[in-house]
């Protein structure tokens, strides 16, 4: 996932994604897993990316943008920073992946504003959002079948044991046909009541 600084688009079909990046040490150690898996299995499927963990993917024309970013500031205001604990690593099978332990502060945030955001987000047909159920931090994805039997086998065994704490989530977008993200906004946690947010984001 590459990130830049955020260009002025038209009315364009983008994908957007609603992400948590782990920050210091632990970012370093998944980095490392990832500059490991590329040297040892000399597969070309490690996300070489900064890690992160998308709490929701969608598409959707960019004209809607003002009220996504709306309503997720408002659902950041009332989140309080948390701990994310990772612990060992899990596979989809054409996925590698570090695993989250502590699942329920990562649901609860995603769930709290679903109702309003769907309409927002759910209006491209044949496209549904993409709402986090299990909490990952990729290291390489579109394994084969043979791949991931060559390397599951020793990944299961490796033991990793991190924590970092969330205070923030960002949304990143990149036009349909394109490959690069770019941050278009980012939203603190900010641990305050509903009606006192609101005021302050709408007053």
């Amino acid at each position: 996932m590459d990130v830049f600084v955020p260009q002025r688009f038209g009315l364009h079909l983008c994908e957007y994604l609603l992400i948590i990046e782990p920050i210091d040490q632990v970012q370093k150690h998944l980095q490392g897993f990832k500059q490991y898996f590329l040297k040892n299995h000399r597969y070309p499927n490690a996300i070489v990316s900064k890690s992160h963990m998308t709490l929701m993917r969608f598409i959707q024309y960019d004209s809607y943008e003002k009220h996504i970013i709306k309503e997720l500031q408002l659902l950041a205001s009332t989140v309080a920073p948390f701990d994310v604990e990772l612990q060992g690593f899990g596979s989809f099978g054409h996925t590698l992946f570090v695993d989250v332990k502590s699942t329920a502060p990562i649901l609860g945030l995603v769930s709290k504003r679903r109702r309003e955001l769907r309409p927002l987000v759910n209006g491209i047909k044949g496209h549904p959002p993409y709402f986090v159920t299990k909490p990952h931090i990729t290291i390489a994805r579109k394994l084969t079948p043979p791949q991931n039997e060559a390397i599951w086998p020793i990944w299961r065994r490796t033991k990793y044991n991190g924590v970092f704490r969330a205070k923030n989530m960002t949304l990143l977008k990149r036009m349909m046909g394109t490959h690069t993200y770019a941050v278009v906004a980012k939203f603190n946690f900010l641990d305050m009541s509903p009606r006192f947010s609101q005021g302050k984001l709408f007053a």
